[in-house]
């Protein structure tokens, strides 16, 4: 299966373009860089299905809120800052003043290599279980 195929399954939409920037361990894409654009604001994207629910799940478990009082709005704070300035633009998911507003978009930065930050490393403490260990989950049939 190629790269567009597999985020095509893992968003269960056509993608935008986009550039590989994390793969799983099973050889497929788990993050993606958008193209700029002003309807695609968000840098990068996390597809994989299986970390995008364990994200969500430490989320509903109050993680927002958690996070930003663990990390701390100045650490939040140079995060984005560190993002306008390679990126031109905050990290998405954010709202003004150093908070957070998405795990996944934090994890997404992180393991992209793009800027590697406390607020995904306190996410990904918290997952039961970032990949999957058998089998990928975007070559079962029923994803996408």
């Amino acid at each position: 299966m190629d790269d567009r195929e597999a985020v095509r399954r893992q968003l269960g939409r056509d993608p935008r373009p986009f550039t590989v920037a994390a793969r799983c361990p099973f050889g497929l894409p788990s993050v993606i860089e958008n193209e700029r654009s002003r309807s695609m604001p968000t840098t990068f994207w996390l597809t994989c299905p299986h970390l995008d629910v364990e994200i969500a799940r430490v989320e509903a478990a109050g993680g927002v809120r958690q996070a930003q009082e663990e990390v701390g709005e100045r650490a939040v704070e140079e995060i984005h800052a560190e993002h306008l300035e390679r990126f031109g633009v905050r990290v998405a998911g954010v709202r003004g003043g150093g908070y957070i507003k998405c795990l996944h978009a934090f994890t997404a930065l992180h393991l992209s290599g793009a800027v590697s930050n406390p607020v995904a490393e306190w996410t990904l403490e918290r997952v039961e279980e970032a990949y999957p260990e058998e089998e990928c989950c975007v070559r079962d049939e029923n994803v996408g």
